[in-house]
């Protein structure tokens, strides 16, 4: 699939969703979103795929809103709506996703990070939410910010617009994985590969009782954990694990 700002990719059980303007920095205009509300509805309803990476093209992830676009046309009609359906179908969809931040990952682009589930960062990205000095807020990051790294961090980084480095970052918890630039593809697989051989039901089960953590009483979650308990009981990777264990035993007799 190949949106006019936006490429889908299917490498087996990974998906990859590249931001594709790199000439603005992959700055967000309406086609920016309008690509990427349809490929993470079509990656969502791909059931071999087990990991979603979301990186942007050239040399940076993404810049925020294209300020040429808001300068000459406002934001359009349809715009906002399309992208937080965007962001959180990331968050909802049964597969682990993978931001993959360099260069910078701001406004819109951080927006984006912050909801999937992982952000690997590389030490050369610079990361912000800087729409306060366009008098705007910063989408539903007030939602999603607080949740992930504290309402004091968050109120700091949105009221304040400042730009962060990626060891603060690191610190605050707003990344889960700080990769050296010079060698950054290397590390980017190894945090892949340690996602891809999560198990998919357990995995997916585990997103969606985490999706209710500051939501539901525990008595509500801890009814549904028992159903999807059971799934992980009966999927085939608790049965391979369970072989693997009886092998191991064996052979140490």
């Amino acid at each position: 699939m190949n949106q006019s700002a936006v490429l889908l990719e299917y490498d087996g059980p990974l998906a990859r969703i590249t931001l594709n303007r790199p000439e603005v920095l992959n700055a967000m205009n309406l086609a920016w979103v309008q690509g990427l509300d349809a490929a993470v509805s079509a990656v969502a309803g791909e059931p071999k795929v087990r990991v979603v990476l979301v990186r942007g093209a050239g040399s940076a992830f993404c810049s925020g809103l294209d300020l040429d676009m808001l300068a000459r046309e406002g934001m359009s009609p349809g715009f906002y709506e399309l992208q937080e359906r965007a962001f959180h179908g990331l968050e909802v969809m049964d597969k682990i996703t993978i931001a993959v931040l360099h260069g910078y990952g701001l406004g819109g682009g951080l927006q984006l990070a912050i909801s999937c589930d992982i952000r690997v960062c590389s030490t050369e990205c610079r990361l912000g939410l800087p729409a306060i000095n366009e008098g705007l807020i910063p989408g539903m990051a007030p939602f999603r910010l607080p949740r992930l790294i504290g309402l004091g961090p968050a109120r700091r980084l949105i009221l304040s617009g400042e730009l962060i480095e990626p060891d603060e970052a690191l610190r605050l918890g707003l990344i889960d994985h700080l990769v050296p630039a010079d060698n950054f593809e290397a590390g980017l697989a190894e945090v892949i590969e340690r996602y891809l051989a999560a198990p998919p039901t357990a995995s997916a089960a585990s997103k969606r009782l985490m999706r209710q953590v500051y939501d539901a009483p525990f008595e509500t979650v801890y009814a549904e954990s028992w159903p999807l308990l059971a799934d992980c009981l009966a999927s085939p990777e608790v049965e391979a694990a369970k072989e693997a264990w009886r092998q191991r035993r064996a052979k140490r007799g």
